[in-house]
């Protein structure tokens, strides 16, 4: 035996790690060796008309039948390739020896975008090979190419030995080696990429100033100069009301070609199953134990082969009563359980991150624990993907909920749901403005994902934000036309935490992406800024300044004159004026995009909206008070499943 090979400045760990990337990943065998593979399975862990089927599928699929029954669960990794080693008679590497692998940092990824080919990693006595759809006459030939390259290095290499490995050994071994790396880079790998668009600094040094210096215009005007203050405040507040209105009445004049997008067929997909590229699900769960039953029946419905997804379910370290209920259930070995270390900020994109570092798919979706995706949506994201070049990163499925009636609350949600997804997103795409992503069902292409930084940890509603921030890097946003289903939150107790934290995420990407407002027009161009001010700046201003308006039209309204001030006169004006329209859009589009959805039974919640809308005035209030003492603080929503709804 060699001496050992633990020290990455040894010229042999070098020279082998060199060797690895040369001769990784190893093209397939033609025929994929599948006599000598059926000699090993065949009795041993499955029949001869079972081999054969797998067989045929897993050309199909284009994957090693090796492979395939793996992943159909027919027969265990570890065994399998304990027992293909017996037969060559080399050591095998298990996970109780694990240890000996020297990996690199840059092996895990050349492992994972190419999962089912064969690898070649260093140990510390030597090479491990990771071997797919090879049979003994195949492996053979691989073993004396690797050890004729060995040989070349030159005489200190003979004691070099070669040993065999499973692929989830390596994934394994590399998780554990790399979890603090991969953990700093989910905590702070967009802070140390792009720090201007990390939400970790909080506001800039001249927007601190800038709100200082208008909080003491405003106490000055407001003593001083009572009318101006006021006059001035509702102009800005205004604007910004005026823009968000002007966008949703924008939804309703192109109502036609709306309604035309929505009842069209989404392109299908017109590839073989043997083209589809491996699927990366993130599903971060917190305190959602009981919902692990829903969520595994509503992925199982997906109508994309089980061998070419990746499912990995992201449970915090801090949460032991949902990894204990995760480990206990016999989940197919698509499958992963990634525990995430405890770590602040303590936020759903900090999960997403890990579980995106170790990521096997060329593309990758967010599910949430309730979400019951519709069978066919992978399908239908590739299809949509197919028909754009790559600046299309990202698709936005359409949201709503499977219990829409369960109180006045829900119905408001149902309402406000149908005309984002089906009426504002669907618009903006039309218009070419930048698309706030949903929190769950975003689609991406990995590559442009980990180009922009991924998610921001820091924020709290990360969806939007990264909407925005694909936009800067000059990429694009689509609308995908298939819906998944989820909860909405029916009991205020449950709403006010989740819209205060939307609230506060949104409050984060203004100034976040406002730091350098001069950039990002320049990055975005004109029209796009005017949309992000739109978006953004009209939902957050539009929410605080709502009670604004409607307190003083209470305060004023006249019963038979107006008021005789003619300062008083103009803001009753423009409070009627915002309000009045603001709620007649605003009921428009909800009715038509309701209509659209085919849903009965809303008239009371559309009717009643203006108070819904004072309970996002709420939310929003308590979002800004959070963003000054708790700006990373994640309040969890709970959610009960579609048990409670039976």
């Amino acid at each position: 035996m060699c001496s050992n090979l633990t020290q990455s400045q040894d010229p042999r760990f070098q020279a082998l790690g060199d060797l690895c990337t040369e001769l990784a990943p190893f093209p397939q065998p033609s025929g994929l060796d599948d006599a000598a593979l059926a000699d090993l399975i065949v009795g041993q862990f499955c029949s001869q008309s079972l081999f054969q089927t797998m067989r045929l599928k897993a050309n199909t699929l284009g994957i090693p039948v090796d492979a395939l029954l793996i992943a159909e669960g027919h027969m265990r990794e570890e065994a399998f390739y304990q027992a293909l080693a017996d037969q060559m008679g080399v050591d095998f590497i298990g996970v109780d020896q694990a240890t000996c692998l020297r990996l690199r940092f840059a092996d895990g990824p050349r492992l994972l975008h190419n999962f089912y080919q064969s690898h070649l990693f260093v140990t510390e006595d030597g090479l491990a090979l990771c071997p797919r759809g090879l049979g003994a006459s195949s492996l053979v030939a691989v073993l004396l190419q690797v050890q004729n390259k060995v040989n070349q290095l030159g005489a200190s290499f003979n004691s070099i030995r070669i040993k065999l490995v499973a692929p989830s050994v390596v994934v394994h071994h590399y998780q554990t080696s790399f979890q603090d790396k991969i953990l700093d880079q989910a905590c702070h790998g967009l802070m140390n990429s792009y720090p201007k668009q990390c939400a970790k600094g909080g506001p800039s040094a001249w927007q601190w100033l800038g709100l200082v210096g208008l909080a003491g215009i405003l106490i000055y005007q407001g003593y001083y100069a009572w009318e101006e203050f006021w006059l001035g405040l509702f102009a800005l507040c205004s604007v910004f009301f005026f823009l968000l209105i002007s966008l949703r009445l924008a939804a309703c004049l192109v109502r036609g070609k709306l309604a035309l997008d929505f009842r069209q067929r989404p392109p299908l997909y017109e590839g073989s199953d043997r083209d589809l590229p491996i699927y990366t699900l993130l599903v971060p769960l917190f305190k959602e134990a009981h919902m692990l039953p829903q969520l595994i029946e509503g992925l199982g419905k997906l109508d994309y082969p089980k061998p070419k997804l990746d499912i990995k379910l992201l449970l915090e370290e801090s949460d032991p009563e949902t990894i204990e209920a995760a480990n206990a259930l016999d989940l197919p070995p698509h499958y992963q359980v990634l525990i995430v270390p405890d770590a602040k900020p303590r936020t759903k994109p900090k999960a997403l991150n890990y579980g995106l570092a170790l990521a096997r798919g060329t593309h990758v979706v967010i599910y949430d624990a309730e979400d019951l995706p519709e069978p066919d949506q992978l399908k239908k994201a590739l299809a949509l993907f197919a028909r754009h070049d790559d600046t299309v990163a990202t698709l936005q499925a359409k949201l709503n909920f499977y219990n829409p009636r369960e109180s006045w609350l829900a119905k408001q949600f149902t309402v406000e749901y149908c005309s984002l997804f089906d009426g504002l997103l669907p618009a903006f795409r039309l218009f070419d403005f930048p698309l706030p992503l949903g929190g769950t069902s975003n689609h991406f292409r990995k590559a442009a994902l980990v180009e922009v930084g991924a998610w921001d940890a820091f924020n709290v509603t990360e969806d939007a934000d990264l909407g925005m921030r694909l936009y800067r890097h000059g990429f694009r946003s689509e609308v995908l036309m298939s819906t998944t289903y989820e909860e909405a939150a029916a009991r205020f107790r449950d709403w006010l935490p989740q819209r205060t934290r939307w609230m506060k995420g949104w409050m984060q990407t203004y100034y976040v992406h406002m730091r350098q407002p001069l950039l990002l027009l320049r990055q975005m161009g004109l029209w796009r800024f005017l949309g992000f001010q739109a978006i953004i700046g009209g939902v957050i201003f539009s929410h605080l300044a709502h009670p604004v308006f409607l307190g003083l039209l209470l305060w004023e309204m006249p019963f038979d004159t107006l008021p005789s001030d003619l300062s008083l006169i103009v803001l009753w004006v423009l409070s009627l004026f915002n309000l009045s329209f603001g709620y007649f859009v605003t009921m428009w589009l909800g009715v038509f995009t309701i209509k659209l959805r085919s849903l009965m039974g809303f008239s009371f919640a559309i009717l009643t909206l203006p108070f819904y809308w004072i309970l996002m005035s709420i939310a929003a209030y308590r979002a800004l008070f959070q963003l000054l003492y708790a700006p990373f603080l994640w309040e969890k929503t709970h959610h009960k499943g579609l048990s409670s709804q039976s």
